[in-house]
């Protein structure tokens, strides 16, 4: 159900009905299995999609494993639609580190710079792909796959 929620756009309703199973301590998990890194990444998704970015970020350095990627992408994508750049450099900083060849993660950051009119931070960052030889691998976007 939490999925289901999640991928047709009701992340609210998603998050309301993961709060429930906590507090009737039912385990979000499945049959007994330990939550992976990707199910922290879907949580961090939709808490970020609902606005509550600081309680994604938080989720994030309560991992008890270290988040790839995806987890941080995921809070930087939530990030830019809420227009947040203080954490979506946290964000950024860390998929830069995961993923140092991916374009992906600094064009998403110079567009939340954009978006706020820092312009010339903007434009560093896409100097900086430029420079670097970077593109940004088509049909690897998370938003993407959400909207269809």
């Amino acid at each position: 159900m939490i999925l289901g929620c999640g991928i047709n756009g009701r992340a609210n309703d998603a998050i309301k009905l993961f709060e429930e199973m906590m507090e009737a301590e039912i385990n979000p998990n499945l049959y007994g299995l330990v939550p992976s890194v990707d199910h922290y990444a879907i949580v961090v998704d939709l808490l970020g999609r609902a606005g509550r970015l600081e309680e994604a970020h938080e989720l994030i350095k309560s991992m008890p494993m270290q988040p790839h990627a995806g987890v941080w992408g995921a809070l930087l994508l939530a990030c830019s639609l809420h227009n947040n750049v203080e954490l979506a450099e946290i964000a950024a900083k860390h998929c830069f580190e995961l993923e140092p060849d991916s374009s992906g993660y600094c064009s998403l950051l110079a567009n939340i710079y954009a978006s706020v009119g820092k312009w010339a931070d903007a434009n560093r960052l896409r100097k900086a792909i430029e420079e670097r030889g970077l593109i940004k691998v088509p049909g690897s976007s998370w938003m993407e796959s959400a909207k269809t």
